[in-house]
């Protein structure tokens, strides 16, 4: 078990990986944990033993709310990565943007997503921002009010349905709308 502040190698032997800082070309442990070494890739990591925030990776299917639109984009409050039990500790945000929210071309933002829908999308690249798609089917709006009078919208005959409005409202629909308790 090693400590973090740990010596554990020379810069010149291993990488740093996780959970792993370099300092005047030695490795040094950054959390409690067991040392696991990559002999393949010559890289040295610790395994923690107390928990971590949790990571956002690629290919993570995570659940958010359209904090606003811009004409080429939105940006995502990031809630919840599906099948992590584990909530994001702290406020995180991505990006999605236009090419990436529908297979279909769009023309108008706000005919896709509105401010406060949740929805829910895939991450395609996490490092050095996170940036989100919802080309999927099963990816898009979960959940969302009408922007005129707040009521829940409901799926009615494959679209979205405003009952005080009496009218569709424009949306990218997830095929799990309606299903969805974050």
């Amino acid at each position: 078990m090693k400590q973090p502040g740990d010596k554990l190698a020379s810069a010149m032997e291993y990488m740093p990986g996780k959970g792993v800082y370099e300092e005047n070309g030695e490795l040094f442990a950054g959390v409690c944990g067991e040392v696991k070494e990559d002999n393949k890739q010559m890289k040295i990591s610790i395994e923690p033993s107390v928990s971590v925030p949790l990571e956002i990776n690629e290919g993570d299917t995570v659940f958010g709310r359209i904090q606003m639109t811009r004409e080429s984009m939105a940006s995502v409050e990031i809630l919840k990565v599906k099948g992590k039990k584990r909530s994001i500790g702290n406020y995180t945000v991505g990006t999605l943007h236009v090419a990436k929210m529908s297979k279909d071309y769009v023309s108008n933002i706000t005919d896709v997503y509105q401010s406060n829908d949740l929805i829910q999308a895939t991450v395609i690249k996490n490092s050095p921002a996170i940036e989100l798609s919802t080309n999927a089917d099963n990816d898009g709006v979960v959940f969302a009010r009408c922007n005129v009078t707040h009521d829940v919208l409901k799926v009615v005959e494959g679209e979205l349905w405003s009952e005080e409005l009496r009218r569709r409202v424009p949306r990218k629909i997830s095929k799990i709308y309606g299903k969805v308790q974050l």
